[in-house]
């Protein structure tokens, strides 16, 4: 990933990074789905992953189809791991390419609960980041409480990755 040229793109493309950054830390774990706390945080990601689908589909213009915001059944580790990787690509891919006149549209965007809300693209690709960046930081405080190995993911490591990347 390259640096991004907005502040909207510069958001999307760290919170893609940082979520590579979870990904990679809980990985590396022996055995990781059998972890104290591995529950929660599968819950946790499967929420996240739920929220973006939502959200995808209205910057999409189609249904999402979900009636409440976490899956009956959760997937693997491994599957929601991809599911992430593939979702994170498209976010940052659909970001770059949405021209300003495209991010001000407002579009009705109706949640699990059934409740409507009229919010523009850049409006939802922010709520995106900010919901995701909250719900790391909870895997992030579960990860704590039970001695997993935590990980940087803020925006100034994120600068840092991307500089000796160069």
């Amino acid at each position: 990933m390259s640096l991004a040229s907005t502040p909207l793109q510069l958001l999307v493309t760290h919170s893609a990074w940082a979520n590579q950054q979870l990904f990679t830390a809980l990985r590396a774990m022996d055995a990781f789905e059998s972890q104290k706390g591995a529950d929660l945080i599968m819950r946790a990601l499967d929420h996240i992953h739920v929220v973006r689908c939502v959200f995808q589909a209205h910057l999409q213009g189609a249904s999402h189809g979900f009636a409440s915001p976490q899956r009956a059944v959760i997937p693997s580790f491994q599957e929601l791991g991809l599911e992430f990787e593939q979702m994170d690509c498209w976010y940052v891919e659909t970001t770059a390419s949405l021209r300003p006149e495209e991010l001000e549209r407002p579009r009705d965007v109706r949640f699990t609960d059934g409740k409507v809300v009229t919010m523009t693209a850049a409006a939802m690709l922010l709520h995106v980041v900010i919901h995701t960046t909250h719900h790391r930081g909870n895997v992030d405080v579960i990860m704590l409480q039970t001695g997993m190995p935590r990980r940087r993911d803020g925006v100034p490591e994120f600068l840092v990755s991307r500089a000796s990347a160069n």
